[in-house]
């Protein structure tokens, strides 16, 4: 006698093992879905020999293995319990409660919160907060993915936003798509990714692609490394990026800020002023900044 388990987020699935055993005289625990059921010519209950369940722990299904009866199901595929994560967070939003009146810029404190939290599991080196935290991580994700759903306007899902993360991947990292199949070297492996980038977003500045809202030494520490990368002599770079004076004030962060947005404002403008003059996005040397730039 034989026990087959299917997939509970895929019921209409057969384990390929199972298959031949489909002729015979099936039976079925409730948890099955009537559809299924149907489908199969299945009676409910245990008394033949093919019991098919859903639920492992399902008393008629340990019944069955307590005897020593043997077990089929579909083998575990790595990312498959990510989908109860989005069951769960679907039933959530069924029940009309507090998730259903959040919005995107209502969760952004949430989100900043969960970083930072895993920021510090990562520091601590703490394996079970980590887990932990990407938990909480993931759950924002989710949370705006489904938000995203009920949008009245260009809506999408979370199987976008996966699609999308699988299409940018393969679009900057060649080696996916190519039939390469053994070690890569890492600096190839960067500039591929960086030329499949510039391709894709056609960033008229070095700057683009910053998230300006970031905090403010992240922000300036981002900025002066693209310039540069692009070019920008150092003896342009404002002293007052390069060193925070703390003075027991709670400005220190405004100022930061302030200063690093009016020199990616002036790196702009040099850069416009290069493209006017017919120099091409991105070939700037340090004579053409020098020249360019705001005075």
């Amino acid at each position: 006698m034989t026990v087959i388990l299917l997939d509970p987020y895929r019921p209409g699935s057969i384990p390929i093992e199972a298959v031949p055993l489909l002729g015979g005289r099936l039976s079925c625990t409730d948890d099955v879905p009537g559809s299924v059921r149907e489908m199969l010519c299945a009676e409910v209950g245990s008394a033949n020999e093919i019991l098919i369940a859903v639920d492992a722990d399902h008393e008629a299904v340990q019944e069955r293995l307590r005897r020593g009866e043997r077990l089929i199901a579909a083998p575990p595929v790595p990312g498959e319990r990510l989908l109860r994560a989005v069951d769960v967070m679907d039933r959530l939003w069924g029940f009309g409660g507090w998730e259903v009146t959040q919005t995107h810029d209502s969760l952004r404190r949430y989100l900043l919160e969960e970083t930072y939290e895993l920021l510090d599991a990562i520091e601590e080196g703490d394996p079970h907060g980590l887990r932990e935290e990407l938990g909480d991580l993931l759950l924002q994700v989710l949370f705006h993915s489904q938000i995203a759903q009920e949008s009245g306007t260009n809506p999408f899902t979370v199987d976008d936003v996966a699609d999308t993360l699988v299409t940018k991947l393969a679009l900057r990292s060649p080696h996916l798509t190519n039939g390469h199949t053994g070690p890569i070297d890492v600096a190839d492996q960067e500039a591929a990714w960086e030329a499949a980038k510039a391709v894709e977003k056609a960033r008229s500045s070095c700057l683009d692609g910053i998230a300006m809202a970031q905090p403010a030494l992240a922000l300036t520490e981002k900025v002066i490394a693209r310039a540069t990368k692009a070019g920008l002599p150092a003896h342009l770079i404002p002293g007052e990026m390069c060193a925070v004076r703390i003075d027991g004030t709670s400005g220190a962060e405004d100022a930061l800020r302030s200063v690093t947005l009016g020199f990616s404002d002036a790196v702009r403008a040099a850069e416009s002023a290069a493209r006017t003059a017919g120099i091409p996005d991105g070939e700037l040397d340090a004579e053409a900044w020098i020249r360019y730039w705001p005075r």
